[in-house]
């Protein structure tokens, strides 16, 4: 297939399964379409096909096989046993609140009525991530014996050690990187340890600490039911995260989605309430875009221990007030970034020639800065570094959104000896530095890329989060992250599948999401009925398309036959670019199939992310 110029230079189609992998589907549940779509996702086994759609329970990992949870799940009995004074110590993000959450709930549950359980979530702006000494020396001062942390502490060498001089053992439950030299805690499950052979390492700090709850439930012979009640925590916690949703993250949010969809946490009903969602509708989508924002609006505006609460209450009424709270601080949240954006934007403009950007100013909300990067560098198409400058310590505290292949953490890394602090991955990253270095570091950044820094990171395999273990929180903003490369999984050629019955296939490989993108599609040649304006606001274009006329002067073609009229494409802010169509007759199209699924009524119809006249 011969895309139009512009979109064979935006798009590129994945390679077409061949006729012999197609007739070993014959004896299988598994349509052409799925099969050629999880091969685009790195599934090529038929069995392992098989698996990911059908997302069963029974067939995820044992949980004792990962490192160390044989020895973690003995402590905690002890523990459990000998009423000693448990502290579950999380991060300030969605994936630490709902790990967190869900581990206390756990314990909450098995622990002796009297004995004593404590939570702590540090501060974002005053304690920053991690275990710090503060925290641990106030849990000695109120009797903790174990502190267990989730989505955390795999570099706090140091802070274990002190935690350890004082007679309190810690055991690490996260999934970041950790760095060479490991805290000598009593239990460290982290599936990214080199000596982990799980076999599984994309779960992130609520699928973990789920890992853990699965453990202690059977090590009490609990029934089955009552772990997978906890799945609707590990859904969001996940999807927040963006943790790719391929093998157990797959089937835990497959299944986390029915079980939310169908809780009974006061805490998760008043959030799906105040976010105007209708319970058994809601989708992965609704999680990233209204449940996630408010859970992670506590930790940016506030404190994230509101969050917490709210997930951790038997009390409806307690749920009520703290979900409006949380709304309150998420439209707080959204107000002050788009405030920043404005700032950011307007600042950005002095450097319209510079390949990376690099903006700062005095005390702006460090809570949104990465929020406020990422939208950028998405408008800019380039990346994008926010600084908030603290005069009083003279320091700045920056957030990294990266674009165009450009490997920001092998960026910072070069730059380390001038920096008191950095961590993240290739695509985002967090640093502190001193402020008088700020130019310095803005000099260095277009340096290295002009002398293809971002092209050396990427092919030395730097893609694992910095080896420090300082990995920033994933953000998950109302637009979704872009592909590098923007791939297309299918061309399609028999228009006939653009009916309610492929997109019910296509659902059957849902949740999508990270690693498992909602499916992409191409038509070439496509006949341009007409386009108009629609929408609430007349934002959208409407395109009434038909199926491609071969071997016809498309100026001369018949109208088409109701046969021949495709379901509606909406290209969704796209009336603006109605005028470049008035005279066109053919027109090449990327889009996703979708469905409003009313089941009266069956409809589907082309949601276009780009569109442009055939060659």
């Amino acid at each position: 297939m011969e895309l139009s110029s512009h979109l064979a230079a935006t798009w590129e189609i994945k390679p077409r399964l061949d006729d012999a992998f197609f007739a070993e589907l014959k004896h299988t549940n598994i349509t052409p379409i799925q099969a050629q779509l999880l091969a685009n996702r790195g599934i090529h086994d038929i069995k392992e096909m098989q698996a990911f759609i059908a997302a069963s329970y029974e067939d995820t990992r044992d949980p004792l096989t990962l490192i160390d949870m044989p020895r973690a799940v003995a402590r905690i009995l002890q523990a459990i046993e000998q009423e000693e004074h448990i502290t579950v110590y999380g991060d300030y993000d969605a994936d630490g609140v709902t790990s967190s959450a869900l581990l206390y709930r756990v314990l909450r549950q098995l622990k002796h009525p009297t004995a004593e359980l404590d939570h702590y979530i540090p501060n974002r702006l005053k304690n920053g991530c991690g275990l710090n000494d503060n925290a641990i020396e106030i849990f000695k001062k109120r009797g903790t014996r174990l502190i267990i942390t989730t989505d955390c502490a795999s570099s706090d060498v140091s802070q274990v050690e002190l935690a350890n001089s004082l007679g309190i053992d810690i055991i690490i439950t996260d999934h970041h990187h950790p760095p060479t030299e490991l805290p000598k805690a009593y239990a460290m499950v982290n599936p990214w340890r080199p000596d982990c052979n799980y076999g599984e390492r994309n779960l992130c700090g609520v699928g973990i600490a789920f890992k853990l709850a699965q453990a202690l439930y059977r090590a009490y012979k609990r029934p089955t039911e009552e772990e997978m009640e906890l799945l609707d925590l590990v859904a969001i916690g996940t999807i927040a995260d963006i943790a790719p949703l391929l093998g157990e993250n797959h089937t835990y949010v497959r299944l986390g989605l029915e079980r939310l969809n169908a809780t009974r946490k006061p805490g998760l009903q008043a959030l799906i309430r105040n976010a105007n969602l209708q319970p058994g509708k809601i989708r992965e989508r609704d999680i990233a875009f209204g449940i996630a924002p408010c859970i992670n609006a506590a930790g940016r505006m506030k404190e994230a221990s509101i969050a917490f609460e709210l997930l951790v209450t038997d009390d409806s009424a307690e749920a009520e007030r703290i979900a409006e709270e949380l709304k309150q601080l998420n439209i707080q949240r959204q107000q002050e970034t788009e405030v920043l954006v404005n700032t950011v934007r307007e600042q950005a403009s002095n450097y319209p020639n510079d390949a990376v950007v690099l903006v700062h100013g005095e005390n702006w909300h460090e809570g949104i800065i990465g929020l406020v990067a990422g939208k950028m560098a998405e408008e800019l198409d380039k990346p994008v570094l926010v600084l908030s400058d603290d005069p009083e310590r003279q320091t700045s505290r920056g957030s990294a959104r990266s674009q165009k292949g450009f490997n920001i953490i092998e960026a910072l890394r070069d730059f380390s000896s001038q920096l008191e602090r950095y961590g993240g991955h290739k695509q985002a990253a967090g640093f502190t530095i001193l402020s008088e270095r700020v130019e310095t570091l803005r000099a260095h950044l277009l340096r290295w890329q002009k002398n293809d820094g971002a092209t050396t990171a990427l092919i030395d395999g730097s893609n694992m989060p910095d080896p420090t273990g300082i990995v920033t929180e994933q953000e998950s903003s109302e637009t979704a992250p872009p592909l590098t490369p923007r791939m297309v999984d299918l061309t399609i050629t028999q228009m006939s599948k653009l009916d309610y019955k492929t997109y019910k296939e296509l659902r059957q490989l849902a949740p999508f999401g990270a690693g498992n993108p909602e499916p992409l599609f191409a038509i070439e040649r496509l006949r341009l009925l007409n386009a108009r304006a629609s929408g609430p606001n007349r934002q959208n274009m409407l395109m009434r398309l038909a199926v491609p006329q071969k071997g016809s002067d498309p100026q001369t073609a018949q109208q088409p036959s109701r046969q021949e009229i495709l379901p509606n494409g909406i290209y969704t802010r796209g009336a603006s670019e109605i005028a470049r169509f008035q005279n066109v007759n053919e027109v090449d199209v990327i889009f996703r199939l979708s469905s409003a699924e009313n089941d009266s009524k069956p409809d589907v119809w082309l949601k276009i992310l780009d569109v442009e006249p055939s060659n």
